[in-house]
């Protein structure tokens, strides 16, 4: 793994969905992959909202 961001590895929420703000839990992660930079990326569905979403 890649960085040092664990976010979803330690249930704890993985961050807050760009279109309305809302936390989203680590259960609903959809896929986690490895990318550039320091942090994997993660695609999660907004309980919100409901869309699939990266997580800030």
């Amino acid at each position: 793994m890649a960085g040092s961001d664990d976010r979803g590895l330690r249930g704890g929420p993985l961050g807050a969905c760009p279109n309305c703000d809302v936390m989203i839990p680590s259960a609903n992660l959809l896929i986690r992959y490895e990318s550039e930079g320091d942090w994997p990326r993660l695609f999660a569905e907004c309980p919100d909202c409901e869309d699939p979403v990266h997580p800030e």
